[in-house]
Parts: C-alpha cells; sequence; structure tokens
C-alpha cells in the first residue's frame, strides 16, 4: 500500500511538471504573437531566456531549411517550364519557317504555271521544270546552272523562261546539269516583235546592258534596234520573241522605255525593260529550241 502511495505521488508531481512546461510554451508562443515588445522582457529572464534563445534559433533554423527547399522545389519548377516554354517556341519558329517555304514554293509553281501561256501545245509535252542551283558572280545572273540535264531531256541550245517571260538559253548539258546563259550576256541576243503589230521587228544587240537614268545606278536596261527604221514605236510598247531564230514565238521578252533615231546610220534604236527579274531567278522551265530550216 505505501509503494502505491509512493507511485501515486511521483506520477502526480510529474503530471504538473508538464503541465507548468506546457503552459509556459503556449504563454511565451502568445506573448510573442500578441506583443512584440514583450519578447525582449522574457528573453532577459532566466531560465527562460535560455530555453526561448534556443527556441528562438531553432525556429529560425527550421524556417530557413524550410525556404531553401521551397526555393529549390520553384527553382526546379520554373527550369522546367522555362525548357518547355523554349522547346515550344522552336517548334513554332520551325513552323513559321516552313510556312515561309510553303508560300515560296507556292510562288514559284505560280510563275511557272504562267510560263504555259507562252508555249505551245506540242511544247509543253516536253517542258522541264527546274531548278537553279548556281550562277555567276554578281547580282546580276548571267549564267547559270539548273539541276536538269540531258536524263531530263534538256539538251544544247534549250530555251529557259519563267512566268515572267525569256530568261536565257541553254550553252552546255549534262547529264543531270546544264549551264545556260541568260539574255543580259552577249551571246545570248534575241529576236523581237511589237506584240501590237507583228511586223515591227527587231533584235536585242550583243551590248545589251546599259545603264539608265531613268533607274536606280544598280538597275540595267537591254538595248536594241529596229530592222526598218520607219516602225512606229513608242515608249511602253511589249516587245515579244519573233520566232526568228531558236527562240520559239510570242513569248514575253520586256517593254520599250525610249526609242532614240540615229540619224548618220538611219537606225532606231530602243531600250529595253526585261520582264525577267535578272537579279532574282529561282525556278525556270526549259523548252526545246525552235527547229530551224
Amino acid at each position: 500500500m505505501k509503494l502505491e502511495k509512493d507511485n501515486r505521488k511521483k506520477l502526480s508531481i510529474k503530471t504538473i511538471l508538464a503541465t507548468i512546461v506546457v503552459v509556459l510554451i503556449v504563454a511565451i508562443t502568445a506573448s510573442s504573437l500578441s506583443n512584440a515588445g514583450r519578447l525582449g522582457a522574457v528573453e532577459g529572464k532566466s531560465p527562460i531566456s535560455a530555453f526561448y534563445i534556443v527556441g528562438k534559433h531553432l525556429n529560425n533554423v527550421v524556417v530557413g531549411v524550410g525556404n531553401f527547399f521551397g526555393d529549390l522545389v520553384s527553382f526546379r519548377s520554373n527550369s522546367k517550364i522555362v525548357k518547355d516554354l523554349k522547346s515550344e517556341n522552336d517548334k513554332l519558329k520551325q513552323k513559321i519557317i516552313d510556312m515561309e517555304s510553303d508560300v515560296d514554293k507556292l510562288d514559284s509553281l505560280e510563275r511557272l504555271k504562267k510560263s504555259l501561256n507562252y508555249v505551245s501545245t506540242d511544247q509543253r509535252n516536253s517542258l522541264v521544270s527546274a531548278s537553279i542551283i548556281g550562277k555567276n558572280n554578281g547580282d546580276w545572273y548571267k549564267s547559270f546552272v539548273i539541276d536538269a540535264g540531258a536524263g531530263d531531256g534538256v539538251k544544247r541550245d534549250s530555251i529557259v523562261i519563267n512566268g515572267q517571260g525569256v530568261v536565257g538559253i541553254v550553252y552546255s548539258v549534262s547529264n543531270h546539269y546544264s549551264k545556260a546563259i541568260s539574255l543580259i550576256d552577249s551571246r545570248a541576243s534575241v529576236s523581237f516583235k511589237l506584240a501590237r503589230k507583228n511586223d515591227y521587228k527587231g533584235v536585242v544587240t550583243t551590248s545589251s546592258i546599259v545603264g539608265s537614268a531613268d533607274f536606280t545606278n544598280t538597275d540595267k536596261l537591254l538595248q536594241g534596234y529596229l530592222f526598218d527604221p520607219k516602225s512606229d514605236v513608242k515608249k511602253g510598247d511589249l516587245l515579244v520573241t519573233s520566232g526568228l531564230g531558236l527562240y520559239p514565238e510570242n513569248i514575253p521578252i520586256g517593254t520599250i522605255t525610249s526609242v532614240t533615231y540615229d540619224k548618220n546610220k538611219s537606225m532606231k534604236t530602243i531600250k529595253i525593260r526585261p520582264g525577267v527579274d535578272f537579279k532574282n531567278i529561282d525556278n525556270v522551265s526549259i523548252i526545246p529550241p525552235r527547229k530551224v530550216q
């Protein structure tokens, strides 16, 4: 009986001490939340001050560790978001490039379709579509290489055209590639006629590239002369191939920009703005040359 009483007494003392500690902790916590000014007073009192200081530093450590892991998680999360956004941005850029490429291809096809209007039905059966894969140095396409050759039906003296008109003539052919010169080369002179009056004919001369005050310093014009100096030609007249020589008939060449009569030579000369942009040629069509008897 006496042992049981002693155990109950010890148990009561432990319970009382535990209750006092809990009350003190609650009181300190409530005081720190309700009035920061009282914390200084509590800190200055021993033995509570030691307990408070330890708890305070422990709390700072816990908060710091929590913030660290929180920032770490946020960093990883943000890093993944940035990576995903970059990947999506790269995909969008590629889609834009593909769309622009498709638009360019459609434009090229439309220009090539226009070239069908310049050739006869028989010539269409032999028409070869090709791309320019090389050119001479400089801004102008004076000579160039196309990715079609004898294996595709191209032969020497084949005529090169695009949706704007006559480009030039093929002078060398291999199995898969061909070399051509454009109208701005002296070897590619072409006979022309007026679209509105077929009787007025002439030829683009070998000295075909001349400067012009009508355009910027980098623009050039073709030059030619008329067989009949009395031909009634004027600025703005459209010139097409006459059908003389190797070039088939009625393919656009360009428009007259000026007319000059040379009394000493009894010759009417003209300057021509070509329909083809000889600074920007990409896809072309090749047709057989006219059969010369």
